[in-house]
């Protein structure tokens, strides 16, 4: 199996970006992702096509959107799905290169009555006055019954900006201007944006791209459609996710009504990702696992979606104080450890991943391994109180849910043989695992 994962979406071979056009249409669930079939991170990007029935097994599609026509000749770049009706409708990006090195950018529509064969039918959004072509990832939502269309933009000015549209009927589209306030720090462009309407409260998800790095982003604030402005309830925002590799979240609503996330577990300097052990198999970088967002104290929180329990086998449960040691002798696996709370904790699986947290500053300290050096990369993050953790491990994949999902961190982990997890606590705690591995 080598270092594949078991239950993350994973290219066959080539390489793996953006979560694209997720929907659940007709009762199955649709995820597309910017796929090359080597193992290059430039090239004409193509929507490889994946559908499950249970979020948990999912079969391989092919191609879903190849660059084939003249306004998307250079990559058929990110964007979304909404389904309205017996058809489901795939917003997207159309790159087009010169020989100059020029760029030029077109919002295209595919639609298709089956979820199986997409009908393209052409740009239906045009470059406007104020922006530079680095201007893509449509997001299109309805609300008060319009259709409404977000686009990562760059202005003339070489600033972030998200740029909002409206439409009847999801082809004739009104530029409404910039959506946020140009008087703040969006970097040098904003990727990737998302609305998350959660009723009450409204929350920006944004890819921000700055010289010191580009993250995903979660505002918080009230979107106000009459005027076509995102209010930010607070001045900076928060990282959605505060893993080493998270890049890219997609969000959509089911036909439950759950909001479900997933994003790309990768980005980095391409020397950074080229470095990953997975490169000599002929593959590079996964998805995330499907995560429901929801509200708690006015934030937006992560948790894994309930169907992954499903996966679930062989549950064993200690508690225990001081020095614990567990060994399932595997790399796909949960862990949930509760009652943490008023004590310094440290967690330790496979030498891999470690992390460290100190009751008296309240500060989390996150390592994992260096694949192509000595040594951990490090991250500190604060948490008022740690209550409990729940992880899952995948191979070469790590996310981490801390408190419900206040915080996740989410990181490429190239685990070894060794699957020993050591915990050492100063009151007593429980933990359970379960193996997560197909028969």
């Amino acid at each position: 199996m080598g270092m594949r994962p078991n239950y993350h979406i994973s290219p066959k071979h080539g390489f793996l970006n953006d979560p694209n056009g997720l929907a659940q249409f007709q009762g199955k669930y649709h995820v597309f992702y910017q796929w090359l079939p080597d193992v290059v991170p430039q090239g004409n990007k193509i929507w490889r096509h994946c559908v499950s029935e249970d979020l948990i097994h999912w079969s391989d599609q092919g191609c879903g959107l190849k660059p084939e026509e003249w306004y998307e000749k250079n990559g058929c770049y990110s964007g979304s799905g909404i389904t309205e009706g017996d058809s489901y409708y795939l917003f997207y990006t159309g790159n087009v290169r010169d020989s100059e090195g020029g760029r030029e950018t077109y919002q295209c529509l595919a639609s298709s009555s089956d979820g199986v064969n997409f009908h393209k039918e052409g740009p239906v959004v045009y470059l406007p006055e104020g922006y530079t072509p680095h201007f893509r990832d449509p997001k299109v939502w309805k609300k008060n019954g319009r259709w409404w269309m977000v686009v990562g933009a760059q202005t003339k000015e070489l600033k972030g900006n998200v740029a909002l549209f409206v439409s009847d009927d999801l082809k004739k589209w009104q530029w409404k201007g910039n959506m946020l306030d140009s008087s703040m720090d969006w970097g040098y462009m904003c990727e990737c944006p998302d609305l998350a309407d959660m009723g009450e409260r409204q929350f920006l998800i944004v890819s921000r791209q700055k010289e010191d790095g580009c993250k995903g982003m979660v505002f918080a604030g009230i979107m106000d459609y009459e005027q076509g402005r995102f209010h930010i309830s607070e001045d900076t925002g928060v990282l959605l996710d505060e893993g080493f590799d998270f890049y890219a979240p997609h969000t959509f609503t089911d036909e439950s009504g759950r909001r479900l996330l997933m994003g790309w577990i990768g980005a980095g300097e391409i020397e950074y990702q080229m470095s990953q052990p997975t490169v000599k198999e002929g593959w590079l970088h996964v998805l995330t696992i499907p995560r429901e967002v929801y509200v708690k104290n006015d934030r937006l929180y992560q948790k894994p979606a309930e169907e992954l329990k499903h996966l679930r086998k062989n549950e064993e449960s200690i508690c225990g104080t001081g020095e614990i040691a567990i060994d399932r002798h595997s790399k796909c696996m949960e862990i949930l450890a509760e009652g943490l709370e008023n004590q310094t904790i440290t967690f330790d699986f496979g030498k891999v991943i470690k992390f460290l947290y100190k009751k008296e500053s309240g500060n989390l300290l996150v390592f994992r391994k260096k694949w192509n050096g000595e040594g951990y990369d490090e991250k500190e993050i604060h948490l008022d109180k740690l209550e409990d953790f729940r992880i899952y491990l995948d191979q070469s994949t790590a996310e981490i849910f801390l408190n419900q999902g206040e915080k996740v961190l989410t990181m490429k982990s190239y685990f070894t043989e060794d699957t020993l997890i050591h915990m050492n606590s100063e009151l007593q705690i429980k933990v359970k695992t379960w193996l997560l591995e197909e028969e």
